[in-house]
């Protein structure tokens, strides 16, 4: 892990593990999806590993990623005195809990035939939150990205630049005119 990890800016143990699993994950159910497409493996061994990998990604999506993100936030903070840091983290997770219960509400994904703690209620709102945040950013990078790098492409324009777009706007307007007026005399 060390070799995977060298050139990385963040060298806590247990964050560099945590994106490890969820990397994993993701590429464990990635694999089960083309493993589905061809045909590969018995389906009921395939049905397991799928319910297996969306339980463990639920729980490091729901639980464990925010748990230790309130954790690392709190042990980052001065004013938090070190006793008061575990029930504060956990705190914070119920109220992240307590939030992402609350973002499912104005959606119809309550279906009266799973439970309230399902896999369906989980996937679903981690889906609402992911697709919410995929949007802001993809038009975050849609708009941000020209205008910062529009100066790259930009050079400056000079008169003699100006005088040559007057001039070729103006034979493009009396190009215009002749048309018009050679239609006119055949029609006449």
């Amino acid at each position: 892990m060390k070799q995977l990890f060298r050139d990385y800016e963040v060298h806590h143990t247990l964050v560099q593990l945590m994106f490890s699993i969820n990397f994993a994950l993701s590429c464990t159910m990635f694999e089960l999806i083309i493993f589905e497409i061809l045909g590969i493996l018995e389906s009921s061994s395939r049905y397991f590993h799928w319910k297996l990998g969306i339980h463990a990604l639920l729980c490091m999506l729901i639980i464990v990623l925010p748990f230790y993100m309130a954790y690392f936030a709190l042990c980052n903070t001065i004013t938090v005195k070190r006793r008061l840091i575990a029930p504060l983290t956990f705190a914070l997770w119920l109220v992240f809990l307590y939030f992402l219960w609350k973002i499912g509400d104005p959606f119809p994904i309550l279906s009266p035939k799973h439970g309230i703690l399902s896999i369906e209620q989980g996937i679903s709102r981690v889906g609402v939150i992911g697709v919410t945040v995929m949007a802001f950013l993809s038009g975050f990078g849609a708009v941000n990205y020209p205008y910062t790098c529009m100066t790259y492409f930009m050079r400056p324009v000079t008169p003699s630049d100006i005088q040559r777009s007057e001039k070729r706007l103006l034979q493009n307007v009396d190009m215009i005119l002749e048309i018009g007026r050679a239609s006119c005399r055949e029609r006449v």
